[in-house]
């Protein structure tokens, strides 16, 4: 009895052993397939996003530069962003459904990527083959992944049923919504493109569009000079950036001068940044002047590369305190 005993305890030892040791490989494996679901709904959410506003932007409705190439920036940085994710992400889980992500995440990176570069060479220079070319292949990328996502989408429903994992709700992502004929796509993208070239295409202007005095002037001569009040004189600059980007670290110089080519003044500035289609106004430093002395306040905006027109980037305006009686 006691020998049978002994065995019953044995064989009692071993199930709950191998009972146990499953129970925690499940939970292991359920743990890890957990980890990996959290990310990559993180990942499908950006993706989500930015496929939708790269709908937006493929239809070329009333964009001008600054807002596609902003755009557009956003959306390569989510798909960055969601590379990433998957790239560092701490779960081990190495299933299909994590195969098929990476397909379409690495897809529409380079898909993104290839993309905005070959777009905006599109509405810059003139039309080639090889831009139609790397147009069409943004979009086959695009449609890899598309075609990845769907699987990943068909292989996460076939685990619905297990109650030990914690199934999001995935969104539907697609960039093109086509399985083939990547050229013919490309083409509608093409014309779009150019029939929308004039609010595309990079225009960069800088311009002085006014000046003012500051207290303002009493009255102008014949000749165009301002008279001014008997007090320190500021001058209110108008920049504008009449271009389709944002200027960044855009040069000023002011100099003012008195009859006789004397410099009695001079300062180099700059404006920081300045949006498309703004303007910004600077003060210059209050000055004394002497009385009856004409002065001239010139201004130049150093030009920027491949700027349209510098000819409204210099202004100037002469000015004087009338002399005693």
């Amino acid at each position: 009895m006691k020998i049978f005993r002994y065995i019953l305890i044995i064989i009692m030892s071993i199930g709950i052993g191998f009972f146990t040791f499953r129970f925690y490989d499940n939970f292991s494996e359920s743990s890890e397939i957990n980890i990996f679901l959290e990310d990559a709904y993180l990942i499908s959410t950006l993706h989500n996003e930015s496929a939708r506003e790269y709908a937006k932007l493929i239809n070329f409705d009333e964009l001008n530069r600054d807002e596609f190439e902003s755009t557009f920036i956003e959306i390569i940085r989510n798909a960055q962003e969601a590379n990433n994710i998957l790239i560092n992400s701490e779960s081990e889980y190495g299933g299909s459904e994590k195969e098929l992500l990476e397909i379409a995440t690495t897809s529409w990176l380079k898909g993104l990527e290839t993309f905005q570069v070959s777009i905006l060479n599109l509405v810059d220079e003139e039309y080639t083959q090889i831009l139609e070319e790397s147009i069409a292949e943004s979009i086959t990328s695009l449609s890899v992944g598309d075609k990845a996502y769907s699987n990943f989408l068909s292989e996460i429903k076939i685990k619905s049923d297990n109650d030990s994992l914690f199934l999001p709700d995935f969104p539907d992502i697609e960039y093109t919504g086509i399985e083939s004929n990547a050229y013919q796509f490309a083409e509608v993208i093409v014309d779009r493109a150019i029939e929308n070239k004039s609010g595309l295409f990079l225009r960069r202007d800088i311009s002085v569009t006014g000046v003012e005095f500051v207290p303002e002037s009493i009255a102008i001569t014949e000749e165009g000079h301002r008279v001014l009040l008997d007090q320190p004189v500021s001058l209110q600059l108008v920049i504008a950036n009449e271009g389709n980007i944002e200027e960044i670290e855009v040069l000023i110089l002011i100099l003012v001068t008195d009859e006789f080519g004397e410099t009695i003044y001079e300062k180099r500035t700059k404006l920081n940044t300045i949006g498309s289609f703004e303007s910004k106004s600077y003060y210059l430093d209050p000055i004394e002047i002497e009385k009856g002395i004409v002065h001239e306040w010139f201004i130049l905006v150093e030009e920027i590369e491949n700027e349209e027109d510098f000819e409204d980037n210099i202004y100037s305006i002469k000015a004087f305190i009338p002399p005693e009686e």
